[in-house]
């Protein structure tokens, strides 16, 4: 669009429409939505020490210059933001033992190999 107010405006209606549908989706199965402030630096921070850094988009691996850590910038925001979305009673187990020990900073995952198979034509 030429016009971008008009463009912004749509945009943020756009994301205000989906936050909203997100809301009543959540409402009706039960769901529990948590949103993180908007202003939460999940990007900018380092997972590993709490060292914050202004990163450019473009910059896609997160290197903290403090404690050395590497890793893909959109990793360490999730790392970053399971604190925000995670509470304390969803971190232990039936016993009270924690479910996944280690490093707060760590989360589980398994990693299984790819089942996409790419098709030439």
């Amino acid at each position: 669009m030429k016009n971008h107010r008009l463009a912004r405006a749509i945009s943020d209606l756009g994301w205000g429409e989906f936050l909203r549908q997100l809301k009543y989706k959540c409402q009706w199965s039960g769901a529990t939505l948590v949103a993180a402030d908007r202003f939460y630096p999940s990007t900018k921070m380092c997972s590993g020490c709490g060292n914050k850094v202004d990163v450019p988009l473009s910059q896609r691996v997160y290197t903290c210059a403090v404690c050395g850590l590497v890793l893909d910038r959109d990793l360490n925001a999730a790392i970053n933001l399971r604190p925000v979305a995670v509470t304390p009673t969803e971190t232990l187990n039936a016993s009270g033992g924690n479910v996944s020990p280690g490093l707060t900073w760590q989360i589980p995952m398994k990693l299984e190999p790819s089942t996409l198979v790419a098709q030439v034509v």
